[in-house]
């Protein structure tokens, strides 16, 4: 199996000293995020700053080590992999809130929502069904455009510098794991800080959940680029992320009393699904030979 990239320009006793500077420049960029986020509050313009943090990182990270930006993955890669990226949040989202809302903890369609989107987009005399099928095309198409845009800062660094290197060194299951966990440290400050969560309320138990669901997300993502050889994958898999389970499925839920212990992100049951979609891929990976570490 050969690497992704950084395998043919950098020396393998030189990847754990990347990564030490890849994680120190990471706090350092982070740091302007957190302050606009934490002291001002959850602004787009503040979260994308946060967003590019790992991004800026790994730009500097290759110009320290002498990298080639070429190396994290900007090649679009097989379509199919992009396809499948794009879906495959649209599926594991359907498969979590199905569960939701056919065991009643949580409701399927709220109006307000559909008349606040109807509103929103300015949709008078239009029927629930078609505000939706509108909504999904708005939010889930056109609105990837600019999620990806600030997906794709989290991804140069989680998925087109970080993975790649850890693969060097460490397996699928071990560089996933690493990956997820760094994914979701990153996230706590503005987890524990400001309203980035389901509510102030069992916040160990919330980043618990949420740490399950980026090592979940890890392992899919890094299958999805040891196929492609692409950052692309990871990022439109972000995005399409943000846009479905985020945004539309759990905004269009209706919320009872206890329903925010079992949704989304910080709910058990995204958490647990996406448990089991990461077996399956690191089953796939494991029988196809992409188990790791990459050889030189």
């Amino acid at each position: 199996m050969s690497a992704i990239g950084q395998n043919e320009i950098l020396p393998k006793e030189k990847v754990l000293p990347s990564i030490a500077i890849f994680m120190v420049l990471l706090a350092a960029f982070a740091m302007v995020g957190y302050y606009l986020t934490i002291t001002i509050g959850l602004r787009r313009h503040y979260m994308a700053a946060l967003m590019w943090s790992p991004g800026l990182a790994a730009f500097a990270t290759c110009k320290i080590q002498g990298i080639g930006l070429q190396s994290l993955g900007w090649k679009w890669g097989e379509s199919r992999w992009q396809y499948a990226a794009y879906g495959l949040p649209i599926l594991y989202g359907l498969v979590a809130y199905g569960i939701l809302w056919g065991l009643g903890l949580g409701g399927a369609i709220n109006s307000k929502y559909i008349n606040g989107v109807g509103e929103f987009l300015g949709l008078v005399g239009w029927s629930d069904t078609q505000v939706i099928a509108f909504a999904v095309v708005m939010f889930g198409v056109v609105g990837m455009i600019w999620r990806i845009g600030a997906a794709l800062g989290e991804e140069l660094g989680w998925r087109g510098f970080l993975t790649p290197q850890l693969m060097r060194v460490f397996s699928f299951p071990v560089t996933s794991l690493i990956v997820g966990l760094v994914w979701a440290a990153w996230h706590a400050p503005i987890i524990y800080w400001t309203d980035y969560n389901a509510g102030p309320y069992n916040l160990h138990v919330q980043m618990l959940n949420f740490t399950i669901v980026t090592v979940g997300l890890s392992f899919i993502m890094t299958y999805l680029l040891l196929k492609s050889g692409s950052v692309w994958t990871a990022t439109v898999l972000h995005a399409s992320h943000n846009a479905y389970v985020v945004s539309l499925f759990g905004e269009m839920t209706i919320k009872y009393e206890n329903t925010r212990f079992f949704m989304g992100e910080f709910g058990v049951i995204l958490p647990a699904v996406l448990a089991v979609f990461a077996c399956y891929f690191w089953y796939r990976a494991n029988k196809e030979g992409l188990n790791g570490p990459l050889n030189q």
